[in-house]
C-alpha cells in the first residue's frame, strides 16, 4: 500500500452534487464512470489496497468505487464527497470470505489505516517472501484480518514476492557494471513518480528505501 495524492474531483460528480436530492446510489452511469477513471488515474492504475493492476481483465467487476468510511456510516454528503472514494479491484469478490481481499473482504467494517494518510502508512513492511504487515497493531489487523492482504489463494502474496525478486535481479546486473546506489537512487524516483504504477510497487519502494 502506498500514499495516494487526491487530485481536482471529477466536473461530473460537482455537477451531480448539486442537483436536487442528489445521492451516491442515484449517480448517472456518466458520473459513475468519470469518478472511476478519475481515480484509477491519481491512483496509477492500481487498486488502492493490494496494489494490483487495474482495471482487471476477466473479472467482474473489473473495479469499483471504495468509500474510506462506509456509506453505512455516513450521511449523504459524506457517501458524495470525493475525498472518501478510492478504486479497488474485485477483491475475488464470489468467493469464500477467506479467499476475499480489499472492499470485497472488508465490507463495513472500519479501517486505521488510509492510503490518503501518510502517517497509518509509516509502519508497513515487507518480508522477502511477500507478506505485508505492519508494527502499528490497528493497522496490522486492517492489512491482515479486515483486507486479508497476505491471502495466497489467488497469488497475492506470491505477486509481491515476484515482483520483488524480479527487482532484485535487475539490480543485481546493474551491481557489475556500475554505481549501483545511484541507479537504486534513480529507481526509487521512477517508481514514486510514475503515472502509470508498477503492480505491487509498495514492496519495492519499501526495500530501496531501506536499502539504498
Amino acid at each position: 500500500m502506498i500514499e495516494i495524492k487526491k487530485q481536482k474531483e471529477p466536473a461530473k460528480l460537482v455537477a451531480h452534487k448539486k442537483k436536487k436530492y442528489a445521492t451516491y446510489t442515484n449517480m448517472p452511469m456518466d458520473v459513475h464512470q468519470a469518478v472511476l477513471e478519475s481515480l484509477m488515474r491519481e491512483q496509477g492504475f492500481i487498486c488502492a489496497y493490494c496494489m494490483r493492476k487495474i482495471p482487471q481483465k476477466g473479472k467482474e467487476p473489473a473495479v469499483t468505487i471504495e468509500h474510506i468510511e462506509a456509506q453505512s456510516s455516513t450521511d449523504i454528503r459524506a457517501a458524495l464527497d470525493y475525498r472518501n472514494m478510492l478504486a479497488v479491484c474485485n477483491g475475488n469478490r464470489g468467493n469464500a470470505e477467506n479467499a476475499m481481499t480489499c472492499d470485497a473482504r472488508r465490507k463495513n467494517v472500519p479501517l486505521t489505516v488510509n492510503p490518503l494518510k501518510p502517517s497509518t502508512l509509516l509502519g508497513i513492511q515487507y518480508k522477502p517472501d511477500g507478506m505485508i504487515f505492519s508494527t502499528d497493531e490497528n493497522v496490522n489487523r486492517d492489512l491482515t484480518v479486515t483486507l486479508n492482504l497476505n491471502c495466497n489463494d489467488f497469488g497475492l502474496v506470491d505477486c509481491r514476492r515476484d515482483a520483488l525478486q524480479k527487482m532484485l535481479a535487475v539490480l543485481k546486473e546493474k551491481h557489475s557494471s556500475g554505481d549501483i546506489k545511484l541507479y537504486c537512487a534513480k529507481l526509487l524516483k521512477t517508481y514514486k513518480e510514475e503515472s502509470t504504477k508498477t503492480p505491487y510497487v509498495g514492496i519495492l519502494i519499501y526495500w530501496l528505501e531501506k536499502h539504498c
